[in-house]
């Protein structure tokens, strides 16, 4: 449960909820950044789960107490948990900002959690951004049911080397996206997903990567 409510009516930024399969449940953000640091969040095979404004952290900086909430707390396949603050470039380099943020960083450094603060030149890179709006609008409803488990199984019997050749077994092209966006199968997302993209089953190995790190 957050810290603190996060969408609320007042402000003028832009806010909302994004539909998370991996938390099961509707992950609030306020702004756009935050909206598509989510995704990769929701498709990091590294990342077991994640929830926003996660716990009050007080930091000490020029010989005063501050409080400072980050935007989401994660947990990773390895067992750590990980704070994440999602700031514009531009903001952290203001003066003010950018000694809060080592300040902040250096309580962290002494804490059991560790910290990443990402912005738009990691969250926005293309065209990975754009493979993952792609899996987001795929993302099946239970990646266990049926009929994914059927298609997991075909592709165990027909081997496919890329996206056409998967789709030629299976039917259809949107069964590959869901397979995907499913973690069942992985391709290079930082190229842009086409018919003649390779993918590859996803191994133990790679359940612990992550997008962002």
């Amino acid at each position: 449960m957050a810290v603190r409510k996060v969408v609320t009516r007042s402000g003028h930024g832009v806010r909302g909820y994004f539909p998370s399969r991996k938390m099961s449940r509707m992950v609030a953000w306020e702004s756009q950044l935050e909206r598509d640091a989510i995704m990769l969040l929701e498709f990091s095979p590294g990342v077991v789960g994640f929830r926003e404004q996660p716990a009050r952290v007080y930091f000490d900086q020029d010989g005063e107490r501050h409080l400072y909430i980050p935007d989401f707390e994660v947990k990773l396949a390895d067992g750590r948990l990980l704070h994440v603050e999602v700031k514009p470039e531009s903001k952290l380099r203001k003066p003010d900002i950018a000694r809060r943020f080592a300040a902040i960083t250096a309580h962290y450094t002494r804490s059991d959690n560790g910290f990443s603060i990402l912005t738009e030149k990691v969250i926005r890179k293309e065209p990975r951004l754009g493979n993952l709006r792609l899996l987001a609008y795929h993302q099946p409803d239970d990646a266990a049911s049926p009929e994914m488990l059927a298609h997991i199984q075909k592709l165990a019997l027909l081997p496919a080397q890329t996206v056409a050749g998967a789709a030629a077994v299976l039917g259809d092209v949107r069964a590959v996206y869901q397979l995907l966006a499913a973690n069942e199968y992985g391709c290079d997302l930082d190229s842009p997903i086409r018919a003649e993209s390779r993918i590859f089953p996803v191994g133990k190995e790679a359940r612990h990567e992550t997008l962002f790190v």
